[in-house]
């Protein structure tokens, strides 16, 4: 599988897929929107902090006095050991007349190696938040003085909880929404990359054209396309055809925009002042006459059997120097194929090159019917067109052989369909 990704390849998947990703892109941004208010709801937290000493007596001895960091430190451990226990939750709840749900966690560090506590608590709701680390706070002392009677304990609130600025749910709502946001653009860029990475279809032009050793001839967009890219798909097929006047526009597969290719190509080589007869080789499902609005005179199949001329069949078209010759499907007693090969059109292409400077030729789809293979060998080159994402790489490589193979002079490719 060839393998070519460019970051042109994967912009021009973005740009053609936009609404569509849009879409998902708005979507979870609503689900981080909703999420943030139903599930992820706001947590707040609170830092109060306690000083701990032990009341020494004036009349205490030395040993006892040298003693005293110990003691505290020991102090200090079990007032940890106190706020950090589980059931600090629940005694705090109950002071505050709260559901114990709404404290998250209650957590105690000492301040480095100072005599004091600090106590953080996290809960879902502002009001209560500083409430919370004063509350542990005040029921760590007593605990700690019931526990502790001797030597007597100081524990002072040096630091309490200070308000937290409640979240309001828009602000919650907006923050999920550009998480969510952002989140889906980074997704849908690894899709966009994935998808183009793995994508076995025409998409790279410039890889075609290397890996084929074929001739980019130019490319058309999806949109309304313009005479300058006429002019120049024009240029470089005449270049690549040399002397050859005789050009034949083969699809790779249905629905390449094919129509709209030859048809702009007939008024772009009309209108520089060359003669051109624009011939529809499709006897299956011939469309180019309804495509630029001509009602021929007769048909191709009557020209091949003699019954019409083609100076009689030939009409002309909406510009000037343009004549267009159709078809219609052939009789059940001929096949398409047989009266494209036959020597009658070889000599129907020798007369109209007698009487035009080019002859422009329009073929269905190559991966679906033998008739191209049978026009291009009667033509001087064929141009094969190819339509970004949806022609398949082994499908122009098989074309492409097919009609080398049936002598038909491929002078190089369009891509169409291309931004």
């Amino acid at each position: 599988m060839e393998v070519s990704v460019s970051f042109s390849d994967i912009w021009s998947f973005i740009k053609r897929n936009w609404w569509k990703l849009l879409i998902v892109i708005v979507v979870v941004a609503g689900v981080g929107a909703g999420m943030s208010l139903r599930v992820l709801s706001p947590t707040y937290s609170s830092d109060s902090t306690v000083v701990i000493s032990c009341k020494v007596a004036e009349n205490a001895d030395k040993e006892y006095r040298l003693q005293y960091t110990s003691i505290l430190a020991s102090r200090i451990n079990s007032g940890l050991a106190l706020a950090n226990a589980t059931q600090m939750k629940q005694s705090v709840a109950d002071q505050l007349g709260i559901p114990v749900s709404e404290i998250i966690d209650i957590k105690a560090t000492q301040n480095q190696n100072a005599p004091s506590i600090k106590i953080t608590t996290s809960t879902n709701d502002a009001d209560v938040c500083a409430k919370v680390s004063d509350t542990a706070c005040s029921l760590l002392a007593n605990q700690m003085k019931q526990m502790f009677p001797t030597p007597e304990l100081t524990v002072t609130l040096v630091d309490p909880g200070k308000d937290a600025a409640a979240v309001l749910p828009e602000m919650a709502a907006v923050k999920g929404a550009v998480l969510g946001g952002a989140f889906a653009v980074i997704v849908c860029f690894i899709f966009a990359v994935l998808k183009v990475l793995l994508d076995k279809h025409v998409r790279n032009s410039a890889f075609v054209a290397e890996a084929f050793k074929l001739p980019l001839l130019g490319t058309a967009g999806s949109g309304k396309h313009t005479a300058e890219e006429y002019r120049r798909i024009r240029s470089a097929a005449l270049l690549q055809a040399g002397d050859g006047r005789s050009l034949l526009v083969v699809p790779v597969s249905k629905n390449s925009r094919e129509l709209e290719l030859v048809s702009g190509l007939a008024r772009s080589l009309a209108g520089s002042k060359k003669k051109v007869l624009l011939l529809d080789t499709n006897m299956e499902a011939p469309a180019l006459a309804a495509k630029i609005s001509v009602q021929p005179k007769a048909s191709l199949y009557a020209v091949l059997s003699g019954s019409a001329s083609l100076q009689d069949a030939a009409t002309a078209a909406d510009t000037e120097g343009l004549d267009f010759l159709g078809c219609t499907a052939a009789p059940e007693s001929e096949t398409a194929a047989d009266l494209l090969g036959s020597a009658a059109f070889e000599k129907l292409l020798a007369d109209a090159k007698e009487t035009y400077d080019y002859v422009l030729l329009s073929a269905p789809a190559e991966e679906a019917s033998s008739d191209a293979d049978s026009v291009a060998a009667a033509c001087d080159a064929v141009v094969l067109v190819a339509r970004y994402g949806v022609t398949p790489m082994a499908q122009f490589r098989s074309s492409l052989r097919r009609i080398q193979t049936s002598g038909g002079k491929v002078i190089g490719f369009v891509t169409t369909d291309a931004d």
